[in-house]
């Protein structure tokens, strides 16, 4: 029996329909179906609920409720109509011709369920049939424990029904090296975006043995490669996110041969990669000038098809002995006669996830003989490098021959290996296959003549183009007077880049033209015109509109990566340079920062094993009552959590960076990097985090209100090489994850070379933040305050630690009318800011203390417990209007109770039941106290520092 067929039974056997017949013994729902609900839960039904799969929330069906538990008579003709719509949509399915053309149907089912219960619905004459067909569709699996919805479990329950099933993993690596290897943010994007091909390809043979149903995790439906793949993909730019994670989860029947198919992964993979390169290789060395003896080798070969760890692993869905604690108990709590392999799952996914890890780690790539290094990753051999007295001049005629074909994808003295040259190529071969999926088996020939022919790069903005869409201070200005704007706001040098670009007709902008109140355009006019040789020539560069980069034409070559005897004729440095000075006297110098933000979510395999983020059991019944047993993840509620983090990644996180004029890198399910202007990136990333902790939008639900993400930002200057800002922003997301999770970490890195990092609680960036910076940049407190704080010689005592700040803000006020009612308000957005500054104290400074070092892991757990913001607890009991009550209290001369006085009794309370006394204890936990909240005070202060310095606004 086919795949589609047996899916189609399956269907017949647990829809809607039988699943509410089932409500009055109407009809029995096969054992299996039921063993597949996470708890054998039978109670008094009086509505119908999901609830969320993660956070427990109850979203109510409120129309099935009122039709089903209103009256017998209106609920009697119900069962008849769905089954008339089941069977229609099943004999579809049935009927499919092909695995492709069952993916069609699968990936379209929702729709096409919902069309067909609305049809029947109104042929039956029930009332509100659009929104009941809707709610039909999410029905939930278990009405009893509607954790899930019926749908997630049927692609489950059509595998499981056809026998023992294997569960496979599927891994790709590495992954942050072969990203981080990047010159340009091209180049960034390109190695994100290739790793989610490569992994798509793997997923497409997957489905095509095991049909789409069989993905647990990512989930396909609606997955934009997915439906590119099958042409069914109505939004093509949605391609341009690379959305694919690099690891991928299946369950399929065990007559499914795994090792083979491990073999067309691979062969596949390792295939497509070497086309690639020879495509590169063909289209860049289309030159009569190139070297002698500067050919492809089979050892440029050898590291492209060796490059990669391709890993695909399999294990038997069955009981095990079960090690993990929390799923040992959950077990335990089921009756034996209840019990299912698929409540093994989470051992068995952690088994299976841990061998594909230690396989990934005994990959090498092959060894590389002796020689000149690619310049890009300094890991492979230069292709030509095998010879050092060629690859000079073999790389040189190669950048002669593409810059009179008008390419300049190879900058001066790069030198490429064969993997770094496929990344500096994929652009292109990207813009074919947006185009037509079919490009992607396509020989390398066809594909290097038609990226020839056509003559495509893609188009990506430069992290200088990023920095300018921030308004400058002068900008602000001349907006808020309206002297100068545009339609959407203040004048940024953005705007001014793009005008460049259309007026020299140098680049396709699908951007609208943008038009300028004031005086503006005069000015441009003149630049318009002095850039005209270099934009026609080599294409628009944003990052010539730094003065810095005009003080000589060698200065302008090296900005093109290219010589200067390469620059056209008619170019004037000076002139260009006379222009640019007469719009910054008007708007400002152009902004040279920028910020690049990692993140990740938190403790996503432990949701699975049931340890964290998830409630007990019986919160997710209907009855929704603690029973003390943790629930872990089901497959089927695997599906559920895959689904949201599809939807959040596809769906929702595209349109924030849009709004918040940042570049998406890659959103792979909860893992997101972003381009963005300095003044947005805080709101960009804190409406990240709030999205991906909502419950529900309509019936999408994403990860829930127990779950949070980490994330790092680094601020940078354009110049800094991307390799290295790569590295930084990794190391602030782990930052972030160490410092207690559910945080965002900011990095700022000059380029004097000086770096200050701080890690925060998520709810630091809000209304109180905006308004104390507003104030500061209307001058009612002195900017002077945010450089001035001498900590080193304040005392370690958090009574006279707040008051030197009180002192500070008193000093550096400005404020005449409203003093009273105004300096308070202030000081405490200031310390709303410092409280949730994230603190660890080390080893040393416990010791200057006079505390032992190694008690430092428990100390810092009691400092964690009262600063950070756990998701899993309930909300912080703290507030923003607590810390305003004690500033007014501070301001008539009291003792405020804030949350340092916490911090003070708990460290007591700790050091006493380590057998010191109290006394010794008090002035212990005051000394440390006092160091935390003087390390949150800087901390406050650098962070004020680099928003005002980088232009953030509410």
């Amino acid at each position: 029996m086919s795949i589609w067929k047996a899916y189609s039974e399956a269907l017949l056997e647990v829809a809607p329909s039988k699943i509410l017949s089932s409500l009055t013994n109407k009809h029995k729902l096969p054992g299996l179906w039921k063993r597949l609900s996470s708890y054998p839960a039978e109670e008094k039904l009086d509505r119908f609920i999901l609830r969320h799969p993660i956070s427990g929330e109850e979203k109510p069906l409120k129309a099935l409720t009122a039709l089903w538990f209103g009256s017998p008579d209106r609920r009697k003709n119900l069962p008849e109509a769905l089954e008339r719509a089941e069977e229609r949509v099943a004999g579809e399915l049935a009927s499919a011709s092909s695995m492709e053309d069952f993916a069609r149907l699968w990936n379209g089912l929702p729709e096409k369920l919902r069309r067909a219960y609305e049809e029947e619905l109104e042929n039956a004459g029930i009332e509100n049939a659009p929104l009941l067909a809707e709610e039909l569709v999410h029905f939930p699996a278990d009405p009893f424990v509607p954790d899930h919805d019926w749908l997630s479990r049927l692609d489950v329950y059509a595998v499981l029904r056809l026998g023992n099933a294997k569960l496979v993993r599927f891994k790709l690596s590495p992954v942050q090296g072969f990203i981080g290897n990047a010159r340009s943010e091209r180049d960034l994007w390109a190695g994100s975006h290739m790793l989610s091909l490569l992994t798509y390809i793997a997923i497409s043979k997957m489905w095509r043995a095991a049909g789409p149903n069989a993905l647990i995790f990512p989930h396909l439906r609606n997955q934009p490669f997915f439906e590119h793949e099958l042409g069914e993909l109505e939004n093509r730019d949605s391609l341009d996110v690379a959305n694919i994670p690099n690891k991928v989860l299946a369950v399929v029947p065990e007559n499914v041969d795994v090792e083979k198919l491990a073999r067309k992964i691979e062969d596949g993979i390792r295939d497509f990669l070497e086309r690639l390169f020879e495509s590169a290789w063909k289209f860049y060395r289309s030159s009569d000038e190139l070297s002698e003896g500067f050919e492809i080798k089979e050892v440029y070969r050898e590291t492209v098809r060796g490059y990669f760890s391709i890993i695909v692993e399999e294990i038997l869905l069955s009981k095990v002995e079960v090690i993990e604690g929390n799923l040992r108990k959950y077990l335990e709590s089921l009756p034996e006669e209840f019990e299912d392999r698929v409540h093994h799952y989470p051992e068995l996914f952690s088994i299976l996830d841990q061998l594909t890890d230690f396989k990934s780690a005994e990959h090498f790539p092959p060894e590389q003989p002796p020689g000149h290094k690619c310049t890009l990753c300094g890991e492979n051999l230069a292709i030509g490098g095998d010879d050092y007295s060629k690859v000079k001049t073999g790389w040189d005629s190669l950048r002669k021959g593409l810059r009179k074909r008008g390419v300049y994808d190879i900058k001066d003295r790069e030198h490429l290996c064969p993997i770094c040259l496929s990344k500096r190529f994929y652009p292109r071969f990207y813009a074919l296959w947006k185009e037509d999926y079919q490009w992607l088996t396509r020989d390398y020939g066809a594909i290097a003549d038609e990226a020839l022919e056509e003559h495509r790069a893609g188009r990506f903005a430069s992290v200088s183009e990023v920095a300018m869409r921030r308004p400058t201070e002068k900008a602000w200005e001349l907006f808020e007077k309206g002297e100068l704007k545009t339609d959407s706001g203040p004048v940024t040098w953005y705007d001014i880049f793009r005008y460049l670009v259309l007026h020299t007709e140098s680049r396709d902008e699908r951007r609208e033209k943008p038009s300028f109140g004031g005086e503006l355009e005069k000015f441009l006019m003149g630049l318009t015109s002095a850039l005209m040789p270099l934009f026609k020539h080599f294409g628009p560069n944003s990052e010539i509109l730094y003065t810095e980069n005009l003080l000589s034409g060698k200065a302008i070559a090296k900005t093109y990566g290219v010589k200067e005897e390469h620059l056209p004729s008619g170019i004037n440095p000076e002139g260009i340079k006379k222009s640019l000075i007469e719009l910054v006297k008007k708007i400002g110098e152009p902004p040279k920062y920028y910020a690049l933000l990692k993140m990740d979510g938190d403790n996503m395999g432990k949701v699975i094993s049931g340890s964290k983020g998830v409630k007990s059991v019986g919160e997710y019944t209907l009855a929704g009552e603690r029973n003390g047993v943790l629930r872990p993840a089901t497959p089927m509620v695997h599906v559920a959590i895959t689904r949201s983090l599809s939807n959040f990644a596809v769906h929702f996180v595209p349109e924030i960076v849009r709004k918040r004029l940042g570049e998406l890198l890659y959103a792979g399910g909860d893992d997101v990097m972003v381009l963005s202007p300095t003044h947005e990136v805080f709101k960009l990333a804190k409406e990240i985090w709030e999205t991906f902790r909502e419950d529900w939008k309509g019936f999408t639900y994403l990860q829930g209100k127990t779950r949070s993400m980490s994330a790092g930002v680094l601020i940078t200057h354009y110049k800094e090489p991307l390799y290295q800002v790569v590295k930084r922003v990794n190391e602030l997301e782990h930052f972030a994850k160490e410092s207690g999770r559910n945080a965002l970490a900011i990095g700022y890195l000059k380029h004097s070379g000086s770096y200050y990092s701080v890690a925060i609680n998520w709810r630091a960036i809000d209304e109180n933040l905006y308004h104390l910076l507003e104030a500061i940049r209307s001058e009612k407190l002195s900017r002077r305050l945010v450089y001035e704080f001498d900590l080193t010689t304040w005392p370690n005592e958090p009574l006279a630690v707040l008051n030197l700040v009180k002192f500070e803000f008193e000093r550096h006020s400005h404020y005449d009318l409203n003093k009273e009612q105004e300096l308070p308000k202030r000081l405490a957005e200031f310390l709303w800011l410092a409280r949730n500054v994230r603190v660890v104290l080390s080893a040393e400074e416990l010791a200057e203390l006079g505390v032992d070092p190694k008690k430092g892991r428990e100390i810092n757990e009691v400092i964690r417990g009262v600063i950070v913001d756990d998701p899993e607890k309930d909300e912080p009991t703290d507030s923003f209007e607590d810390i305003l009550a004690g500033v007014r209290t501070l301001f008539k001369h009291g003792e405020p109770s804030l949350w340092f006085t916490s911090l003070v009794e708990k460290i007591k309370g700790k050091l006493e039941k380590e057998g010191i006394d109290a006394k010794k204890a008090g002035e212990l936990a005051e000394g440390i106290t006092g160091l935390v909240l003087k390390k949150q005070v800087a901390g406050a202060a650098v962070l004020l520092k680099v928003f005002l310095e980088t232009g953030v606004r509410g």
